[in-house]
Formats: structure tokens, C-alpha cells, sequence
């Protein structure tokens, strides 16, 4: 679905693999997209109101997910971060944040799926604003 202004995601996994997979996927879909394997580098990168999305993995070296989703937060309020992890004890922190389960993606998933869960994000937040 190619959309009259492309929206802009921030990947950040640190797997390259999933990293270059998403990327090329949502690309392909009409998607503009900046990924990053590194956190600290996505954070220099990062600026406010520039992404209408951001992927973000859970468990990563240097600066975990959790983390990483505050000081994004703090950097825009306003942008809408999905966390992506498989590992069970992070999801368990997930619920820690209010309403925040309802922007997980559990890892593995399916493109398709992926394509759907991130429309599925957009149709929210066109309802908040």
C-alpha cells in the first residue's frame, strides 16, 4: 500500500538479519525506512516528529529496549514506538507500562503479519489525535 506521503519508520533491531528483512519488506509496501542495529547510533540519528513509527526490539546490547523506549519518549511524545522481542521476560516488563501491550509485536512474526499489525497502529493513533 503505497500511501500519498510516504510514512517514515525507525527500525531498530539489533539482529541484522530481521533488521534488513523488515527494511526491505516495508520499503517494497511504499514505506520510507531508516534502520539501525545499534541503539546508541538510532539515538544520534533520532530526531522529533521525523518518524511516524518506530519498530524497536527488546533486547539489545548497550541500552536495552525499556530503556531505549523512555528516552525516545522523552525525546518525542508524540511518535509511536512497537516493541518487537521473543523473549519472555520482557514482555513481562511490558506490562509495567501502561497500555503498551497494545503496540507488542512477539516475535517470530510473519510480513504479512507485520504489514498488519503496523496499519493496525496507524488506524490507532489516527483515532487519538
Amino acid at each position: 500500500m503505497i500511501t500519498e506521503k510516504r510514512k517514515r519508520i525507525l527500525i531498530i533491531d539489533d539482529d541484522p538479519d530481521i533488521n534488513n528483512l523488515f527494511k526491505l519488506y516495508l520499503e517494497h509496501d511504499g514505506f520510507h525506512i531508516d534502520a539501525f542495529t545499534n541503539p546508541i547510533d538510532a539515538l544520534y540519528y533520532f530526531k522529533k516528529d521525523e518518524h511516524d513509527l518506530i519498530l524497536l526490539d527488546l533486547k539489545m546490547p548497550y541500552v536495552d529496549g525499556i530503556a531505549m523506549f523512555h528516552e525516545l519518549k522523552n525525546r518525542d511524545e508524540k511518535v509511536t514506538i512497537c516493541l518487537i522481542t521473543a523473549d519472555i521476560l520482557y514482555m513481562e516488563q511490558l506490562k509495567k507500562i501502561p497500555n503498551i501491550e497494545k503496540y507488542a509485536i512477539h516475535k517470530p512474526i510473519l510480513l504479512r503479519n507485520l504489514k498488519d499489525k503496523i496499519n493496525e497502529f496507524q488506524k490507532k493513533v489516527k483515532m487519538c489525535y
